[in-house]
């Protein structure tokens, strides 16, 4: 899967890291989104921007996203696409429809208008990839979320990455990324069966 990944030199960014540091008394919430980003390249972390992966990898052949970015604690990424180019992902069916209702927006992703170039209205449903134990996080997975290549019918994803969100930018902590083993597709797929 290719992401559009944030390249720094560690060391510069260790450097800014520290000047950020130095004024923090002076921060504003942006600053500190990009003082924990620069932290995290120069401890050898890889930052993606998520939201412009998921725009960037574009539509299937079926007019459907190709990567999918939903929480990490989510069972299944429900689809909502709009011909002006908007959608959203979601891990539960009513935060999809309930944008209106504060209580889900936590539960999901919203890409504008003119982000795809959908040709219709879309709804769809795909399984999220659990994360292997021992990658998985020890508290707290709603923290996380998982950009996978999403497969819009009844098949178990492969390829996935286990990512931190750094404040509201689109930068994401790369925490895991794994091959989804056969012993685990033929888990997800037993999942499907009975959903």
């Amino acid at each position: 899967m290719h992401t559009e990944s944030i390249v720094l030199d560690r060391t510069k960014a260790r450097e800014l890291w520290r000047d950020y540091r130095k004024h923090q008394h002076w921060s504003q919430p942006i600053d500190q989104e990009v003082s924990r980003a620069y932290h995290a390249i120069a401890q050898g972390k890889l930052v993606i921007k998520a939201l412009d992966s998921v725009k960037a990898a574009g539509l299937n052949e079926a007019d459907l996203p190709k990567l999918a970015l939903v929480r990490a604690d989510a069972q299944y990424c429900w689809l909502d696409a709009n011909p002006d180019g908007r959608c959203t992902f979601a891990m539960d069916e009513r935060a999809v429809w309930s944008w209106r209702d504060k209580a889900y927006a936590r539960m999901r992703i919203n890409f504008v208008a003119g982000s795809f170039a959908f040709t219709k209205h879309h709804r769809a449903k795909a399984i999220v990839p659990q994360v292997p134990l021992p990658l998985r996080p020890k508290r707290a997975l709603q923290n996380y979320h998982i950009l996978f290549e999403a497969e819009w019918t009844p098949v178990p994803p492969k390829d996935p990455l286990l990512l931190r969100r750094v404040g509201k930018a689109d930068l994401w902590v790369v925490c895991a990324a794994w091959d989804l083993t056969e012993v685990e597709q033929a888990a997800l797929a037993a999942r499907i069966s009975t959903s």
